[in-house]
């Protein structure tokens, strides 16, 4: 090999340290190509802030399928039991920037790519397994009320409070959110949802509904919120490190994927619009079907190229993979609060007290009616919840139910 030089962009070697001038103490000739090519690189080596999931994580690694589903999909990438699929994963926080803390409590983005040999597959999900609102006009105001007040650039919970209340499907997430589930203690240590439902259709055209769960291999832990706390005033930057810190050390966190299939036909049987995203599937009902193994056992080389840059989008589908067709929920399917009830009532003791009081210190800061309207809703997901979140607010709502009879 000959002399290895830096060069220009046209391959002509250059001088990386001096700039051509116009002579001793004269200015740089900006006719000089590399004058003006280095700087490039440089200034463009930012991107624009994401508007939501801004901070994360990411990792690369391999999607072992443990079983055939091509009765259920013609997807290339779980045809066959052994088959392995590199895999690409974003973790996120969800609101706040990228100088902002990672034991805040919000929802964790959950994001797998599949480079499968028919293209990318994108499972767009959540650390939590449903969302708060049920129709997606509603998501542009919805992160308007969680970013900065445009008076104070402060974040005001009356806002947030204010539109979630008036939007009583968002009563079960919230039930997620305020639990302990809703501060995870790192990435590694934390489930996955797809959330939304997608349609898998198999070689002779036949559709199946799906939902998909990954299972973490190493338990799930999350942080109270004085846990949360603690770890925030010493480290803000703790879930990236513990997950960077893992795989150099060859400790791969791993996790199940599982599936819940539905046949479009026994969605009718079910008390709820099957693809209503702030409900869950009953698992007595829809057991969840084991189907592959997923292992991050590689770091990004360049985080902003590997991890700022990657993109992710609901969208991003594979021949036998799709989205199901939009349904009106019938009438009588929107109920928005028998699912919450049912996750306050199956948490031990000591977490119901922790949900009851993690509401009660982020409603103290919010008006009144808005509190009183959290409470009446709460109240319908279960009685006991609803008049322990009214009795620390200081509300009578057996005076409310009274005037409202």
């Amino acid at each position: 090999m000959g002399e290895q030089h830096l060069t220009t962009n046209q391959g002509a070697p250059v001088d990386n340290r001096n700039s051509r001038a116009a002579g001793q103490r004269e200015p740089a000739l900006t006719e000089t190509n590399h004058l003006v090519e280095q700087p490039e690189p440089f200034d463009r080596d930012r991107i624009a802030e994401r508007v939501v999931h801004t901070r994360g994580a990411g990792a690369r690694g391999v999607f072992v399928a443990e079983r055939s589903m091509a009765a259920h999909t013609k997807a290339h990438f779980v045809q066959n039991a052994g088959q392995e699929t590199p895999v690409f994963v974003r973790f996120s926080t969800v609101i706040r920037g990228q100088d902002s803390r990672e034991t805040i409590r919000e929802p964790r983005g959950f994001a797998v790519k599949f480079y499968t040999q028919e293209g990318h597959y994108d499972i767009v999900g959540s650390h939590l397994p449903v969302f708060d609102v049920r129709d997606a006009i509603k998501l542009p105001d919805k992160a308007r009320t969680l970013a900065s007040s445009p008076d104070t650039s402060l974040r005001t919970p009356s806002r947030y409070w204010e539109f979630m209340t008036l939007s009583p499907e968002s009563t079960h997430l919230l039930a997620w959110l305020f639990s302990n589930d809703g501060t995870p203690a790192n990435y590694r240590q934390m489930n996955g949802f797809g959330v939304y439902a997608v349609q898998w259709i198999n070689a002779e055209g036949k559709s199946t509904y799906v939902k998909y769960h990954w299972k973490s291999k190493q338990g799930v832990v999350n942080f109270t919120a004085a846990e949360a706390a603690g770890t925030q005033a010493r480290d803000g930057n703790h879930a990236i490190r513990d997950l960077y810190a893992a795989i150099e050390l060859g400790s791969f966190p791993q996790w199940e994927l599982y599936v819940q299939l539905l046949p479009p036909e026994a969605g009718d049987a079910l008390p709820f619009d099957p693809l209503d995203a702030t409900k869950t599937w009953p698992e007595d009902r829809l057991p969840p079907v084991k189907i592959g193994t997923m292992t991050l056992n590689w770091n990004p080389i360049s985080y902003f190229t590997e991890v700022e840059r990657s993109v992710f989008a609901p969208d991003t589908l594979v021949p036998g993979i799709g989205l199901p067709e939009a349904r009106l929920p019938k009438g009588e399917k929107t109920d928005d609060f028998s699912q919450a009830g049912e996750r306050y009532r199956t948490l031990p003791e000591a977490e119901r007290d922790g949900l009851v009081r993690n509401l009660i210190g982020e409603l103290r800061q919010v008006p009144q009616q808005t509190q009183l309207r959290a409470a009446c809703n709460f109240f319908r997901a279960d009685v006991q919840f609803g008049l322990r979140l009214a009795e620390g607010l200081g509300i009578d709502l057996g005076e409310y139910m009274q005037r409202s009879q």
